[in-house]
């Protein structure tokens, strides 16, 4: 798994403020050389965004689905068919949130196939999401108790599955609300009162909100 340098932070008007966003906007932007090069039959391009991505992506899938194969099988058809597809894509907005858009239908088209049940783009009502601290906030996991991680797990996975998913693609991911909103089929103003529900559920810990946002920022 990649590893995430900690930027840092500093707590301003009850906020964090991380560096976090000038780093990945900066490497968002040089990926964007490489999928014009890539739409125009760069495969060396498309290796390239590949491998910039291809930790995050399996980190995502790993969050709606234990099947291992399943993601990797995933990930593996979603770029063979951006290849197939190179000439009709256009210029995304954000790699990033294309890919991740494009992964979670294909992941959650395989999981209702599976089940031999009708897809239509919507999530399937039996369909989970878990936030799974991964070797990504191993640093920051070091630095609370045994007690303080398995009580953040609990509170985080208490929320909702859209709850859980929203605050993860915001704060984990770093997407924006019309991101979020786009890959959960949702209004932006639904997904802003998706996210500050889950954060109003989580409030009456204040430091495990805190503790939240250290493993989603870092």
């Amino acid at each position: 798994m990649i590893h995430h340098h900690n930027p840092n932070l500093t707590i301003r008007d009850d906020r964090i403020v991380s560096n976090k966003k000038d780093a990945t906007q900066t490497a968002e932007d040089a990926v964007f050389g490489l999928w014009s090069a890539f739409k125009q039959g760069d495969e060396a391009a498309l290796t390239a965004i590949y491998r910039q991505y291809i930790h995050d992506l399996y980190h995502y899938g790993e969050r709606i689905t234990s099947d291992k194969e399943l993601i990797e099988d995933s990930i593996h058809d979603m770029f063979v068919e951006l290849w197939r597809r190179r000439e009709s894509i256009g210029q995304a907005s954000s790699v990033k949130f294309y890919l991740y858009k494009a992964l979670r239908r294909k992941i959650i088209k395989s999981l209702v196939q599976k089940r031999r049940l009708p897809f239509d783009g919507n999530v399937p009502s039996n369909y989970n999401f878990e936030i799974i601290f991964s070797c990504e906030s191993d640093q920051i996991t070091r630095e609370i108790s045994q007690e303080q991680r398995e009580a953040l797990l609990q509170a985080v996975n208490s929320l909702t599955r859209r709850q859980k998913e929203a605050i993860t693609l915001k704060f984990y991911d770093d997407l924006s609300y019309e991101e979020v909103s786009s890959i959960m089929k949702l209004s932006v103003r639904s997904t802003y009162n998706l996210i500050y529900r889950a954060l109003d559920t989580l409030k009456e810990n204040t430091k495990l909100v805190y503790l939240l946002l250290l493993m989603v920022c870092g």
